[in-house]
């Protein structure tokens, strides 16, 4: 009834109100001129369904524990397994993403200009720095024809690095579960080189038994100015975690009998990961003349992991990833903005395991060498013609995968696959007014699978070649009332896509508890996203979105299962977010925020459903300010009234355990001073 109550008033809202594109922590109404296309324009001029937020005022009182503090309230964007820290969070924008077992796949992550996604579409996010986050840029859409391979959405997030004063910041929070966070941030100029220091420690013992974490960050960034048409950025960071505990999935009735438990199973095989992480990148800008511009970035990463599993036969990984990347463009601004650049991108995995005796390193079974490497071009054209805007990409993508089988007790599964592509887009976007748009595009996308899927084979070592890259077919359109009554903005899009391939993970009963991969063979996603922000006064913002959506098989036969017309399991068909704002002039912030999550089905036969849920957070903080020194205390409750409901469902998952039940009432809350 409270639901049904909610739309209703956001469905009145929408007919009286109008609001923006963008979804802000403090509303700003002038124009928003974004880059996450490549060739950077207003926001009012681009053919797509963008979102972007500036966080320079929120930071003062997030928890900076998870992404989705920051782009939860983004419609089409939905968000798993926040506090399964050996997991990593999963996310899913319009259901692409949702097969992630561990980390994100289908979504493309882009940090400070240099690509966080691996060659291969993995990306993981115990090395991103939230507490410098200044802003970030979503596009919801397809948008393989600008970043390539698992480019279903794209999220682009901008660090600090520019200011005009010098400043310290230091942090202490504590809350439930002995979660903790200790941060120090310094911003340093001189003359016109930018340094930005990050370090921080976040540990907590979990909601569950065993299911604790800890993880140290280190990140410095220089940006220098070298005259006032060029600049370099540097960027180094370092990431240690000795451990992030795994508690695994439960059957519904032990959630019943303890929602806090650990799966035994996981706790005799002592399941968990440690990794340390290094990352090195540079970007180089050049404004040659007013009509041509150069950029090119570059990076190194190294990534060593060792993980568990709750089986013995392999139990134990052992991976020492490094990837590394380089791209440059020429951007030619005549008549016609065009765009001409290239990425390459190559990464390289020895992957060791183990059988697991109980959480003690056994014989070694499996010792193989992949590569993914990449060479993708493209071209991108706008060209503005009164009120229109014409856009176009087109990208080819070369892809090579490589297997060394290095353990050859076993025999030899060495193996190699190209996975080539092309992909266009085109879009238009039309001025109806100086305050309103409507745009529509078509776009084409492609998802390989990830060197883990491909080596999860069911006969044990190898490449399980029998997958194939996943392809997209996306239309959308859409409109936006900008600053209507010089209050409020809207905007409503609604999106359709058709895949082949899909690639889904599930569970085998002659290997239970491993994680295998296949395709389906048609999927189809549409659906209507709703967004609004309402400038009440000075003092009160309301901030909404609304997304409903089908998401379903439309010719899927798997062991002579037939799941066409099924739901794809891991996507709620609604997601609705209500927030209220209050700021005074004394900066006393005061937010309320509801999130509801509609139905969701664990398996592709569509025989689990998990019913939908709701939570209230609350939030409050205050800035004091003496002298030159602002304090900002400050303090959340999420799930204010206790809900159960679940952190993430594990899809497929083999004797029903695919609940991880998340966390009742959170309480947390801290300081941060800023010199």
């Amino acid at each position: 009834m409270l639901n049904k109550k909610i739309i209703a008033i956001f469905i009145l809202q929408s007919f009286y109100c109008f609001s923006q594109n963008s979804i802000k922590d403090s509303i700003q109404l002038k124009e928003v001129v974004i880059t996450i296309t490549k060739i950077k324009d207003s926001l009012k001029n681009l053919p797509f369904s963008i979102s972007s937020i500036n966080y320079l005022k929120f930071q003062t009182t997030a928890n900076q524990f998870h992404l989705s503090e920051y782009i939860e309230k983004i419609p089409g964007v939905f968000i798993s397994n926040d506090n399964n820290f050996a997991q990593d969070a999963r996310i899913s924008i319009r259901g692409f993403g949702s097969r992630a077992n561990f980390g994100i796949r289908g979504i493309k992550l882009i940090v400070d200009g240099v690509p966080e996604t691996t060659p291969d579409g993995q990306t993981q996010l115990d090395n991103l720095n939230l507490e410098i986050i200044e802003k970030i840029e979503l596009i919801r859409g397809v948008s393989s024809s600008f970043y390539g391979n698992s480019s279903a959405g794209v999220i682009k997030i901008k660090s600090i690095s520019d200011f005009n004063n010098n400043f310290s910041k230091i942090g202490y929070s504590l809350g439930s579960n002995n979660q903790s966070k200790k941060q120090a941030i310094i911003g340093y100029k001189s003359n016109n080189t930018f340094y930005t220091f990050l370090l921080s420690e976040s540990k907590s013992d979990g909601y569950r038994e065993y299911s604790g974490f800890k993880n140290t960050n280190f990140n410095l960034r220089i940006k220098k100015k070298n005259s006032d048409d060029s600049q370099l950025g540097l960027n180094f960071n370092y990431v240690n975690s000795p451990y992030a505990y795994d508690s695994g999935g439960l059957t519904i009735e032990e959630v019943t009998q303890n929602r806090r438990q650990v799966r035994r199973r996981n706790l005799v095989y002592k399941t968990e990961e440690s990794i340390v992480h290094y990352k090195l990148s540079a970007d180089f800008k050049k404004q040659f003349s007013k009509r041509t511009s150069f950029s090119s970035y570059v990076f190194f990463s190294k990534r060593d992991f060792i993980g568990k599993i709750p089986v013995n036969n392999g139990g134990v990984i052992n991976l020492d990833r490094k990837y590394w990347g380089i791209g440059a463009s020429i951007l030619l601004n005549n008549n016609i903005k065009t765009q001409i650049g290239f990425d390459i991108g190559n990464q390289s995995d020895l992957r060791k395991r183990y059988n697991n005796n109980e959480g003690l390193i056994g014989e070694q079974v499996l010792d193989q060498y992949e590569k993914f490497s990449n060479l993708g071009i493209y071209i991108i054209n706008n060209y503005a013609l009164k009120r229109l805007t014409f856009s176009s990409g087109f990208r080819y993508d070369i892809n090579k995968v490589n297997l060394e089988d290095l353990f050859l007790a076993d025999g030899n599964s060495s193996d190699k696959i190209n996975l080539n592509s092309f992909n266009p887009s085109f879009g238009i976007n039309y001025k109806i007014a100086s305050r309103s748009r409507f745009f529509a595009n078509i776009s084409t996308g492609f998802e390989t699978p990830t060197l883990n899927e491909f080596s999860s084979s069911p006969i044990g070592s190898g490449f399980n070649n029998t997958l194939k890259s996943q392809k997209s077919l996306n239309f959308e359109f859409g409109l936006s009332l900008y600053n209507s009554f010089n209050k409020v903005n809207i905007d409503v899009v609604y999106f359709n896509s058709s895949t082949k391939n899909e690639v889904l993970s599930y569970e085998d009963e002659n290997f239970p508890n491993q994680i295998f991969y296949n395709n389906a063979g048609k999927s189809k996603r549409s659906g209507f996203e709703i967004s609004s922000l309402i400038r009440i006064n000075k003092s009160i913002n309301i901030e909404t979105s609304y997304s409903v959506g089908k998401y379903i098989f439309d010719d899927f036969i798997d062991k002579g299962n037939n799941y066409s017309g099924n739901k794809i399991p891991g996507v709620p068909n609604k997601i609705l977010t209500l927030g209220l704002e209050y700021i005074t002039k004394s900066e006393l912030f005061i937010n309320l925020n509801l999130k509801s999550i509609g139905n969701i089905y664990a398996d592709n036969s569509n025989s689990v459903k998990i019913s939908k849920s709701k939570t209230i957070n609350f939030k409050i903080g205050k800035e004091l300010k003496f002298n030159k020194i602002k304090i900002n205390p400050f303090l959340t409750i999420n799930n204010v009234f206790g809900n159960n409901y679940f952190d993430n469902i594990r899809i497929n998952a083999f004797g029903g355990r695919h609940y991880e039940p998340a966390p009742k009432r959170i309480i947390f809350g801290g300081v941060k001073i800023i010199l």
